[in-house]
């Protein structure tokens, strides 16, 4: 068996051999030999025979050396306990110490005082006392104030910039809507019955709202003949305004859908015969008995030529 000398032994195994012999081999020896006098005395005092005094020794034993490994673990950890305090303690000094030297700005003061509150109050109260007024009064004085963007007003600036894109677009519609609900009723007026108007323009409306429209029911209700032309040219009057045209929202074709459906009694030939699509997209073609005419756009793109609207159109 090698011995090691002395010499050989590094510091950290000689304080590991130390501790194993001072809470270990010399407690377990004191167990031993204190075992020996009170199986004495339990066995004196108990009666004959009833415990084997081999069983009594090694139950004393036991007891005596849980008794002394939980009182050992419970120093430990009450000595660990107070050991991170007084470290946590110190450390807390130190960073107010460090603060108090330099300009305390207002971003860098809010984190501090965080942290500060998770310390135990007892560090907190020693804390307190070493600040003096005076020095509060200087921090205080040192913090830069100033009116500082709240964590959420990129993201507000934004959202309030979506609605009020969209409440503008609301508002052209509605006003384009109404404009053009406006012409329906003027230029229609000769040749809709009153009773019948609002179901008359309720149909072009959808129509002026959403270019995929197609009417299900033709209208056949007219106080006054009505050639295709008239029709064509009405509808061209209203999607013009609403951007009619190559790359634009509304199409010739679009135009021509909704009128071979919504007036098709409208769309014959002199003989009877239904008029081709092609035909009917030629929304500005002209004839001797037009009764509506083509509303060219003014300036503005939208108003149309009807008393109700020329005071708002110059030129």
């Amino acid at each position: 068996m090698k011995i090691d000398s002395p010499s050989s032994i590094t510091p950290r195994e000689a304080s590991i051999r130390l501790e194993w012999i001072s809470t270990r081999i010399l407690p377990g020896v004191a167990v031993l030999l204190l075992s020996i006098p009170l199986c004495q005395w339990a066995g004196s005092n108990l009666p004959n025979g009833i415990v084997p005094a081999y069983i009594i020794y090694m139950m004393i034993v036991i007891v005596l050396w849980s008794m002394y490994m939980a009182v050992q673990y419970a120093f430990v950890g009450i000595a660990q306990t107070w050991k991170n305090k007084t470290h946590a303690c110190n450390n807390q000094t130190a960073t107010n110490e460090s603060t108090a030297q330099k300009p305390v700005f207002l971003l860098e003061a809010m984190p501090v005082y965080n942290k500060s509150e998770s310390i135990d109050t007892v560090c907190e109260a020693e804390n307190t006392e070493e600040v003096s007024e005076a020095e509060v009064t200087e921090v205080a004085r040192m913090v830069e104030i100033r009116e500082l963007p709240k964590e959420n007003h990129t993201s507000s600036t934004y959202q309030q910039g979506i609605d009020d894109f969209y409440q503008s677009q609301a508002e052209s519609q509605k006003k384009r809507i109404q404009t053009i609900h406006e012409y329906i009723l003027y230029i229609m007026s000769p040749f809709v019955y009153e009773e019948d108007m609002d179901e008359f323009c309720t149909d072009l409306l959808r129509f002026a709202m959403d270019h995929n429209y197609r009417p299900e029911v033709e209208w056949k209700r007219y106080k006054t003949k009505l050639s295709s032309f008239d029709v064509r040219h009405m509808v061209w009057s209203i999607a013009t305004r609403l951007g009619l045209g190559k790359g634009k929202v509304y199409s010739n074709d679009d135009c021509a859908c909704y009128i071979e459906r919504r007036f098709a009694s409208l769309c014959v030939t002199a003989s009877g015969e239904p008029l081709s699509h092609n035909t009917l997209r030629n929304l500005t073609v002209t004839s001797n008995s037009d009764q509506i005419h083509c509303d060219y756009p003014g300036k503005d793109g939208l108003l149309f030529h009807i008393p109700l609207q020329l005071g708002g159109e110059k030129g």
